[in-house]
């Protein structure tokens, strides 16, 4: 139950302060790439052929200029999620449009697929709605990871309630 409160709390956190959590996320995958470079570096491998230790050193220098350069590194992620975006609303769009004449969830597809290209648009040219678009999805499973806890929580107790109740039955009757 706790857990599931602090993620909802979290939630909270995130959906308010978005370009903190761009950047950290900037920050962590940048470490993460650093780190894999580094890694691949001081592996102990005799028979490591040359390009895979300079792909590592290569790896290890993108992670080093990501966290040098943290604000490059958000917009490129945020560049890259509303590449994902886009592609995902034109896949959208396509599928209703071949659809609409057979069922009417076609044109929500197609809408559905427009608003998200749209957004897809706005999000790879502003950093800004970048950052609330990609904090508002992280926000929205932490939140729902929250309650489904909160949730869950509740479920057990019932459910140990009633094994409780089973076991206390079953030893009146022995």
């Amino acid at each position: 139950m706790l857990q599931g409160i602090l993620l909802i709390i979290l939630s909270i956190c995130i959906f308010q302060n978005p370009v903190a959590v761009l950047t950290g996320i900037s920050f962590w995958f940048g470490l993460v790439v650093l780190a894999t470079g580094l890694l691949g570096i001081i592996a102990d491998k005799p028979e490591r052929e040359r390009m895979s230790l300079f792909w590592s050193i290569l790896t290890a220098a993108l992670g080093l200029l990501m966290l040098l350069h943290l604000f490059a590194t958000m917009k490129i992620l945020t560049v890259i999620f509303g590449l994902w975006m886009l592609v995902t609303g034109l896949s959208l769009t396509q599928s209703g449009w071949s659809l609409k004449g057979k069922n009417s969830f076609g044109w929500a597809m197609v809408i559905a697929g427009v608003l998200s290209a749209v957004a897809a648009v706005m999000i790879i040219f502003n950093i800004g709605t970048g950052a609330v678009g990609i904090s508002t999805l992280l926000g929205l499973q932490v939140l729902l990871t929250g309650i489904a806890l909160v949730l869950l929580s509740f479920a057990k107790k019932v459910v140990v309630g009633r094994v409780k109740g089973k076991i206390d039955s079953l030893r009146s009757r022995s």
